[in-house]
């Protein structure tokens, strides 16, 4: 069986690039392995890096949920706390399952 390659061309900032190019040095291997192992590492199941990622954002919702200034309420009936909370939670990423 023949494995086949799918070229795909990604353009990153300057910046971006020459940490991608220092880590692939400092790691010994290419800059195409360290983009690919973090494209990979980022759609994995149970990724280590959502886990932390999400577990960052539940510690923040807890903080704002026990801050005292934000237990205000607004005539909506909500705190600010939950106000905030809300557009927290909606960015904690999901893990993509494969189909």
């Amino acid at each position: 069986m023949t494995l086949l390659n799918k070229q795909f061309v990604v353009y990153f900032d300057m910046e971006t690039h020459k940490r991608i190019k220092q880590f692939s040095k400092k790691s010994n291997m290419s800059m195409n392995q360290v983009i690919r192992e973090g494209v990979e590492q980022r759609m994995v199941v149970d990724s280590p890096y959502l886990k932390g990622f999400n577990d960052g954002l539940q510690k923040a919702m807890i903080v704002v949920k026990n801050n005292k200034a934000a237990q205000m309420r607004f005539p909506s009936g909500k705190s600010f706390a939950e106000l905030i909370n809300e557009e927290l939670e909606a960015h904690i990423m999901r893990e993509e399952t494969e189909p």
